[in-house]
């Protein structure tokens, strides 16, 4: 990895592919809030971490065509919205994903004629999760098994994954993450989680698991289907994590 600009990047919110409609990812944080608890034998103020937040707000284009922004955007569900930005669209790339509930939909036409939406996603029940894309945006056609994922080693405080159905053609679709501490040289994949099953298009979900992860991670497809357009991203927890921790 080295320097990198923000071209090229991908947005998807509640199994839509928004990339094409938006503008600007305007914030992205994951602020944690603290606790003072210097005492009277301090001469500087002494904290403890409190609870995490997330926050992912972000500029739009009016874009009323089927599975465009206006369709995904408009209806400000009281349900969460599964949120996630890909630097790229290359297997192991960065990715920041979180759970979320969709505070606004704002417009602004500006005295030239344009037409821009901000949205504001604040996180729920979650943090804000920096991770890596297991799966990059693709077309499942049949039943099979993606590329595998090296992570370069073995990990113990679990992990959190989300996927985007953006597209679906067929009856049922099951994606599982599968986990091999080889690449499956001698120690064969095996079941690490399965998402829901998905029976219809812009389909989203959050899901985790804890304990240990295999250094290598795959994405197993299954059911009955003609085509799927999918991506799944994954973080692996780390030992301060409240939420994965076994």
């Amino acid at each position: 990895m080295a320097k990198r600009s923000g071209l090229g990047m991908e947005f998807y919110l509640g199994g839509y592919d928004l990339s094409g409609d938006v503008a600007a990812l305007d914030n992205i944080s994951g602020p944690r809030s603290t606790f003072d608890v210097h005492g009277i034998n301090r001469s500087a103020v002494e904290r403890v971490l409190g609870r995490a937040d997330a926050e992912i707000d972000f500029s739009v284009f009016f874009n009323d065509a089927a599975g465009q922004e206006h369709l995904a955007l408009r209806s400000l569900p009281t349900t969460d919205r599964v949120v996630l930005a890909n630097i790229s669209s290359t297997l192991g790339d960065p990715s920041v994903f979180m759970n979320a509930k969709q505070i606004n939909y704002d417009w602004n036409r500006g005295a030239d004629g344009s037409l821009m939406g901000t949205v504001q996603c604040s996180g729920n029940n979650a943090p804000l999760e920096w991770g890596t894309l297991l799966l990059p945006a693709a077309t499942i056609s049949s039943a099979g098994n993606s590329a595998s994922e090296n992570n370069g080693g073995a990990s113990s405080y679990g992990l959190s994954a989300v996927i985007h159905c953006t597209a679906f053609s067929g009856s049922n679709y099951t994606a599982t993450i599968q986990q091999s501490s080889d690449d499956g040289s001698s120690d064969a994949f095996a079941t690490l989680k399965a998402f829901t099953q998905i029976t219809a298009v812009n389909a989203s979900e959050r899901v985790t698991v804890t304990g240990a992860v295999e250094q290598y991670l795959r994405v197993n497809h299954a059911g009955s289907f003609s085509s799927v357009d999918v991506v799944i991203a994954t973080r692996r927890g780390v030992a301060n994590d409240v939420e994965l921790t076994a």
